[in-house]
């Protein structure tokens, strides 16, 4: 990772060390959101005398807020001052907002994101959104059309189309000739592979257009889902599922053209329902003009079969975090249980001796 001197300069100017300047770099950019352990592994101090002093003037020079979560009794601390962004060049970054109506909803997932990324510390992330979508347009020539996004209304109308919403770390690995271009998806507790299927179906034009140059990494505190999701993401991209995909294009082109020429008396209640789902699903541009080519020719667009998975293991990797240990372990599904294995079979030693 590049942490911009100048960056850390601005930093240092409100009384920070360099090290706490570039762990505050580091939470702005990627989380908003940090635990105690996390800077102290950061930092990589013993005990907790700096980790408090440094939690204490943050506080009090208002740049971070405490909270205790409703479960639990950890407490999260929230990197929100505006000062602070705005030294960094990105004052309205959305990791100063703690959520919706204030609640900490995003809170445990960036923390885990947080932990992945201070386990990688040399590798090349991709920032901030512009930053993505740069990148992708220049260096991969991948237009806007096949990246991840929402559109967002404001109360004027006004229309905002975002990219990788998520804010999950992505980075870039390998040299210039054979650059992989890495993603990952944090788990939260709910633990959803419904989710998940829905992330994969979010990039998978993104996927398409790397040709294969890429990876997914899936990240989680527990080893539960790491076989399921594994079979998720090779189900998303298979021939079978880009099939069935195209048979609920083509169903939902049908329903909305139905619904235009106002023939509801001609639907029936299940296909309304499909058709309501349908406009919130395929409500990116791309398919705005996909719909508009098939009213015209009747053609949906034909399947890009390039990045079809056929070894779910060269696209597809697992990452444990090990939170009670402050660090992390990497994983693919057998390295996983192992790592768990050895941890265990080593603290009960300790215990023994």
């Amino acid at each position: 990772m590049r942490i911009r001197p100048e960056a850390i300069a601005a930093l240092t100017q409100f009384g920070y060390t360099p090290r706490e300047a570039e762990f505050l770099y580091v939470v702005a950019v990627h989380s908003g959101f940090f635990l105690q352990r996390q800077f102290m592994q950061f930092v990589d101090v013993a005990g907790r005398g700096p980790a408090t002093y440094f939690l204490k003037k943050a506080i009090q020079k208002q740049h971070v807020r405490e909270h205790l979560p409703e479960r639990g009794t950890q407490k999260i601390y929230h990197l929100f001052s505006r000062t602070i962004y705005a030294a960094l060049g990105n004052e309205n970054s959305r990791h100063r907002k703690p959520g919706r109506y204030g609640l900490l909803e995003k809170a445990a997932v960036r923390v885990l994101g947080l932990d992945y990324v201070l386990s990688h510390l040399d590798c090349q992330f991709l920032e901030k959104e512009t930053d993505k979508v740069s990148y992708f347009a220049e260096a991969k020539h991948v237009g806007p059309d096949a990246l991840p996004g929402k559109l967002f209304r404001g109360q004027t109308g006004a229309e905002t189309r975002r990219y990788f919403v998520e804010k999950f770390p992505i980075f870039i690995s390998g040299d210039a000739s054979t650059s992989l271009t890495n993603f990952t998806y944090i788990e939260d507790d709910i633990r959803s592979l419904q989710t998940f299927a829905s992330f994969i179906q979010r990039y998978r034009a993104l996927f398409d257009a790397l040709s294969g140059s890429f990876k997914l990494i899936f990240v989680s505190t527990s080893t539960t889902s790491f076989s399921s999701a594994r079979e998720v993401f090779t189900q998303a991209l298979s021939r079978t599922e880009r099939q069935r995909e195209q048979r609920h294009l083509a169903t939902f082109f049908r329903l909305r053209k139905m619904a235009e020429e106002k023939r509801f008396k001609e639907l029936a209640h299940r296909e309304v329902i499909e058709w309501q789902r349908g406009i919130k699903r395929y409500s990116e541009a791309k398919y705005e003009s996909q719909y508009q080519n098939w009213k015209q020719t009747g053609k949906l667009p034909e399947i890009d079969w390039g990045a079809e998975i056929s070894s779910p293991g060269v696209h597809f990797e697992t990452f444990l975090v090990v939170p009670n240990l402050g660090r992390l372990a990497p994983s693919a599904v057998g390295e996983a249980a192992q790592s768990s294995a050895q941890l265990a079979e080593r603290d009960s030693s300790a215990q023994g001796a």
